[in-house]
């Protein structure tokens, strides 16, 4: 009696990521989307300078149009580092900043476009000794526009009533800048165990 013999091969099947299936391997993955445009600012959206150091959060690299852009993100990194960023196009503000004194109109005009050099700032108008100025949070707080401020040699008002409302406006921008980069409890979405729907 002669024995038949049957081969039987055996594959294994090996689970591939979703790069591999795509044609990359380990070594040739997709960077991250954030990192895919270095040509980006992560902050603005306006074109990146090579001059401005990059930052790195999170193994992505991000990159900035400016000095101010790259303070901006290192002060809530998770804010421009979340995929809602893109999202976010801006939130708009309009303060009312007291001077020491009122500026000459030449001083004034100066002042005016100086400020609007800084990234996020929408428009600036001077009355007398008074400041309006409105601006995108997302790119620019007003404890960076007092700065700049200082530093083109200008004094702010130093009553009491204005360093408290300065501050208060301070903390109340870091604190919305802080919510808007914390991620939303997985718990928030689930409803408290025994209601009814």
């Amino acid at each position: 009696m002669a024995r038949s013999t049957t081969r039987v091969s055996i594959t294994r099947k090996v689970k591939r990521s979703p790069s591999q299936r795509r044609g990359f391997s380990n070594r040739e993955r997709r960077k991250p989307k954030m990192n895919s445009n270095p040509d980006i600012c992560h902050v603005c959206g306006m074109p990146s300078d090579p001059a401005v150091a990059n930052v790195e959060y999170h193994k992505m690299y991000f990159y900035f149009c400016s000095e101010q852009c790259r303070e901006t993100f290192l002060e809530n990194p998770g804010l421009y580092a979340a995929k809602s960023a893109a999202e976010q196009k801006e939130i708009l503000k309009r303060r009312t900043l007291h001077l020491a004194e009122a500026p000459a109109p030449e001083v004034a005009e100066l002042l005016i476009s100086y400020l609007r050099d800084l990234m996020g700032v929408k428009e600036v108008t001077v009355e007398g000794e008074r400041l309006h100025i409105s601006y995108n949070l997302l790119q620019v707080t007003e404890a960076q526009i007092e700065e700049a401020l200082t530093e083109a040699g200008l004094q702010l008002d130093d009553s009491w009533r204005e360093r408290l409302r300065r501050a208060w406006v301070h903390d109340t921008e870091e604190i919305e800048l802080k919510n808007l980069s914390a991620q939303p409890s997985s718990c928030c979405n689930k409803p408290p165990p025994g209601s009814s729907k």
